[in-house]
């Protein structure tokens, strides 16, 4: 099943989500603040897309994390230039507000 109505995240879905965030961790170490921009425009596309879902079939997307980080790479892939210059403050910003946007929208689908 690709989506759930749960709130909370199954096991597998908490071992998804640390190697997500190892993962992205790591890069962000290693890549600085190219990679967060890229990161960023990755996950902001990522709860769009959970968030649209979300909206759409009442249930949220199983293995979120997982989602995040699969657009991080398609970003990463398409190797946009014009967010490389912005300072990371924005960036943690516009992760935080979009974060935010997202789980306001799970609340109102998961039980």
């Amino acid at each position: 099943m690709l989506t759930t109505r749960r709130f909370a995240l199954s096991r597998a879905e908490w071992v998804t989500t640390a190697v997500a965030a190892v993962v992205s961790s790591a890069a962000y170490v290693a890549g600085g603040q190219p990679y967060l921009s890229r990161g960023v425009l990755g996950d902001l596309a990522g709860f769009a897309l959970l968030a649209a879902v979300g909206l759409a079939r009442g249930a949220r997307l199983r293995h979120e994390a997982l989602v995040c980080l699969a657009l991080i790479g398609v970003v990463l892939l398409l190797d946009p230039r014009w967010p490389v210059g912005t300072g990371e403050a924005p960036w943690w910003a516009a992760f935080a507000v979009g974060l935010a946007a997202y789980v306001a929208v799970r609340r109102r689908v998961c039980d």
